[in-house]
């Protein structure tokens, strides 16, 4: 059973708090690699709803898009879920989800929601901290071509197999 996996008569009624260390194989993040986290959840239970809360601290092993180095990015994201019998449609948005929720099971599952907020919290360029400069901010770098400049900007042909695709294509 997963870590994520709650058993409903496990969770007191009212409000209750429960912290987790997650480890790396508790966590698949694909193509990523999760480190680790500390996850925080506040619990309110109730006979007709469960509203989950919980924020999460985590590290998580990033390629550089710019070195290709590996570099540990950290993560700080809350999310809520609220599990209830009488949803007729389940709605989600960046802050919270309303999940239907079958108390005959007994148990319930968040991990597809903390892969999720984990997910939107990693950035679509990853540059390697050692790119910033003392105020947070991403230095400026020099754009490095390759190959014989001088045959670029003569002009010179630098494959003769380019001027034939260029007449079939015409």
């Amino acid at each position: 059973m997963s870590k994520l996996t709650f058993n409903i008569v496990e969770i007191p009624k009212g409000e209750s708090k429960q912290e987790l260390l997650l480890e790396p194989a508790d966590l698949d993040l694909s193509p990523y690699n999760f480190v680790a986290g500390n996850i925080i959840f506040d619990l309110y239970r109730t006979r007709h709803f469960i509203r989950v809360d919980y924020s999460i601290e985590a590290d998580v092993e990033l390629r550089c898009d710019r070195s290709l180095e590996k570099f540990i990015y950290p993560i700080a994201t809350s999310y809520d879920i609220i599990f209830k019998t009488d949803v007729k449609e389940e709605t989600e948005d960046e802050d919270g989800a309303v999940r239907k929720f079958d108390f005959t099971s007994n148990t319930f599952n968040i991990e597809d929601e903390v892969k999720g907020s984990v997910f939107l919290e990693i950035p679509m360029q990853k540059l390697h901290p050692k790119y910033k400069d003392d105020e947070g901010n991403y230095k400026e770098f020099e754009a490095r071509s390759f190959g014989n400049k001088e045959n670029q900007e003569s002009g010179e042909k630098i494959d003769p197999r380019w001027e034939e695709l260029k007449k079939l294509k015409d």
